[in-house]
């Protein structure tokens, strides 16, 4: 294994220890957010449903992978080989993050009507982990392309409005608690500018990964 391999997989498990610790401290010391995810249940229109439940698919690994797969294919064909490790990393150690997370932390789902079919864990939300790794690995992979600074600024406004929609959307389907959405993106988003990080100490060093 490569020294850039293995600082990889160290901060993918460092960031699991985080959002482990962190998902423990919130169920045992947090507010109880029950009374908010009851107040939203009683809230939420038609309209507002049916939004979201197109919305979220912008987080599911189901429509992220194909995507993720492309854009990493185009970014190998067009020479760039780092990029494409971080766009594939991105969303992969995303969403096994998520997943052991989700296991470690154990915390049930809110206790509404859930409006989407789901399963397993509620803590970190996986569609806000992996949206927030997915499309920030994928702007920051594509950045070079980029000639000017207000067009990157412009394509990194657009992730996060679709990273902001996907939590937005969670919590209005009744799956995930507002705290569940917000780990999702701080742990996603870390792990992707991690991974950046990484390729940009290593980039003179192209069989470094």
């Amino acid at each position: 294994m490569s020294s850039v391999a293995a600082r990889v997989l160290l901060g993918w498990c460092a960031l699991v220890l985080v959002g482990w610790g962190l998902g423990a401290l919130w169920t045992s010391l947090g507010p109880d957010e029950a009374q908010l995810m009851r107040e939203v249940a009683r809230e939420r229109s038609a309209g507002l449903v049916s939004a979201a439940r197109v919305v979220t698919w912008a987080g599911s690994v189901w429509l992220l992978g194909p995507f993720a797969l492309v854009a990493t294919l185009l970014l190998l064909r067009a020479g760039l080989r780092d990029s494409a490790l971080l766009v594939a990393l991105g969303l992969l150690g995303g969403a096994l993050m998520a997943g052991v997370i989700k296991l470690l932390v154990a915390r049930s789902r809110p206790p509404v009507e859930h409006l989407q079919e789901v399963s397993g864990y509620s803590f970190p939300s996986g569609h806000a982990t992996q949206a927030a790794a997915f499309w920030i690995s994928l702007l920051l992979a594509v950045r070079p392309l980029f000639a000017r600074p207000a067009a990157f600024a412009l394509a990194a406004c657009g992730c996060g409005l679709i990273v902001v929609a996907v939590c937005v959307s969670r919590v209005v389907l009744g799956v995930h608690y507002p705290s569940d959405v917000v780990a999702g993106v701080l742990l996603g988003g870390g792990w992707a500018v991690y991974l950046w990080r990484c390729a940009r100490t290593t980039a003179p060093r192209r069989d470094a990964w």
